[in-house]
């Protein structure tokens, strides 16, 4: 029965990437799945790189002086944070609130292989995380380090013992948050609030990443000394890469007793948790809760409450939202700094004097690229997509709200940000409007694009959320595609700046994106209206 579990596991994962949705049948070789998978390669591969400089960094002075095992350790430290971060946002949605839970909780299979088989996409999401950090740390110590055949082994099988312990906690993290939530009324808002609370505190070690890289380089052995008692699971791997095979063993045996423990506590309360997350509040009908509104307001409405309601659609697509919030505050804290920096580059050079507005302007830009709300926006639907297609309802109504969706809740933030930028680089008065104007088409084209993307290539068939808002390719090639349009537009102006005013510059770039724009809303009266009507079918 586990096989069977683990091979409907398994299939669920690779269709994924590797299914071809308009026929319906495995993607074969020289398709568009082998391009996504060169693009996920290259893009991994150039994590490893700024790892494996970042192992110079911290490894360099450990390893010269005898301290292998404290670099691994921290490095171990880094790769078990990095993990349970990438990993513990949809964990709670993968085990938890799968769609066919209920349906194979009906089935005499025992809750613990239902959750061990689950937990196998969970273990892999891990180690591909953790192993950013722990490949180019392995390839530093073989270059530097010359390490033993024995230490060789205990490295590479590290890497996967170590995604053990990131995927027990990552399970126990997505477990209590399941568990809490299962208690209470308002439990979407409760996960998102603890959920923003990590990942604002992930944000704030990101800023102070350089000086603490440079502290764990200067004070290693202290910090390793100082690990040995509470951490003493990372620090034994940490000893057992660098040859110590006791050391690893006791890790090993540490990490299984974990997992055994974690396995069994988990599906005592799996069946139970599952069953009651559906469950709602019971209340007696009024005819005075009858609302109407026009068909457009219902529809915002409706893309609204999903939003809101769903943690993993909100964290995974609405990250975006507070880099720039966080951006726009970190600007007017270090207001003078920014602007001493900025008036010392406008003194040497004035043609960077002239760039910092669109510099600024496209900043913006380029963080608002990573709120993608409108990139899974048609594949939410899933198989209740046949809903929308039989309401009396304009199909464009439809793809306006979704838009709007988008744009309101990328755009206010945005905009925000953009004042922030203002009021430290003090353009005059037509710039600033330009500048705003930019972010604003800008971000409008950007939802329309990423609906647009969804629309042709729409993921209906999952499982639970997690798919098509944070494994599905739209979500890569949306992130992708606003990033390097930011990065053009802003690169380009290096090259005519010297002809061009930044005030002139914004508001030619801001003519081309209302006209792209435009274009994509006749796109959607015309052949967006046939898409929509085909599909599911």
């Amino acid at each position: 029965m586990f096989k069977a579990l683990f091979h409907k596991q398994m299939l669920e994962v690779r269709r994924m990437y590797f299914y071809n949705k308009k026929t319906g049948t495995v993607a074969t070789k020289g398709s568009r799945s082998t391009g996504l998978m060169i693009l996920f390669i290259f893009i991994y591969l150039i994590m490893i790189g700024s790892f494996f400089a970042l192992s110079f960094l911290i490894g360099e002075p450990l390893v010269n002086n005898g301290l292998a095992w404290v670099f691994f350790m921290i490095m171990t430290i880094l790769a078990f944070l990095v993990g349970i971060i990438g990993s513990v946002m949809s964990t709670s949605a993968a085990l938890f609130q799968a769609k066919d839970n209920e349906f194979l909780l009906a089935m005499p299979i025992p809750p613990s292989k239902i959750l061990i088989a689950r937990m196998v996409s969970v273990y892999i999401m891990g180690v591909v995380y953790e192993s950013m950090i722990m490949i180019p740390a392995i390839l530093f110590y073989f270059i530097m380090g010359h390490p033993s055949f024995l230490s060789v082994i205990l490295c590479i099988l590290g890497i996967f013992v170590l995604g053990f312990l990131v995927l027990v906690f990552s399970c126990l993290f997505g477990w209590i948050i399941a568990l809490i939530s299962s208690k209470l009324k308002n439990k979407k808002i409760l996960t998102t609030v603890i959920l923003v609370i990590f990942i604002g505190l992930f944000i704030y070690l990101r800023f102070q990443a350089d000086a603490f890289f440079r502290y764990l380089a200067e004070h290693g052995q202290e910090i390793g000394e100082a690990v040995k008692g509470w951490g003493y699971p990372l620090y034994s791997l940490g000893l057992g890469m660098s040859g110590d095979i006791l050391a690893f063993l006791v890790f090993a045996a540490i990490t299984a007793a974990l997992f055994v423990l974690t396995c069994l506590v988990m599906s005592k309360s799996f069946k139970r948790i599952v069953s009651v997350k559906n469950e709602g509040i019971n209340a007696e009908f009024s005819e005075t809760q009858i609302q109407t509104r026009s068909i457009g307001a219902a529809l915002r409405k409706k893309e609204f409450k999903h939003f809101t309601s769903s943690v993993t659609y909100m964290v995974n697509c609405g990250l975006g939202i507070l880099f720039l919030i966080a951006g726009a505050v970190i600007l007017l804290i270090k207001i003078q700094d920014v602007r001493y920096l900025a008036d010392s580059f406008a003194s040497q050079t004035p043609l960077l004097g002239r760039y910092i507005p669109v510099a600024g302007a496209f900043a913006v830009c380029l963080l608002t690229a990573m709120c993608d709300i409108a990139a899974p926006s048609i594949s939410l639907e899933g198989k209740n997509i046949w809903l929308l297609q039989t309401m009396p309802v304009d199909p464009y109504d439809i793809f306006k709200s979704k838009i709007f969706l988008h744009v309101t809740l990328t755009g206010i933030p945005a905009l925000i940000c953009t004042i922030a930028m203002i009021i430290v680089f003090r353009p005059d008065v037509f710039t600033a409007v330009c500048m705003i104007l930019c972010v604003a088409f800008y971000v409008i084209l950007s939802g329309s694009a990423m609906l647009a993307l969804d629309l042709k290539r729409p993921m209906l068939d999952w499982t639970n959320e997690t798919q098509p808002v944070k494994q599905s390719v739209n979500i890569l090639f949306s992130w992708l595609g606003g990033m390097i349009l930011a990065v053009a537009f802003a690169a380009l102006y290096l090259l005519v700046g010297a002809f061009l005013a930044p005030s002139v510059y914004l508001l030619l770039c801001t003519v081309i994106l209302a006209v792209l724009s435009v274009l994509l809303l006749l796109w959607f009266k015309g052949r967006g209206r046939l898409l929509f009507a085909g599909l599911g079918q």
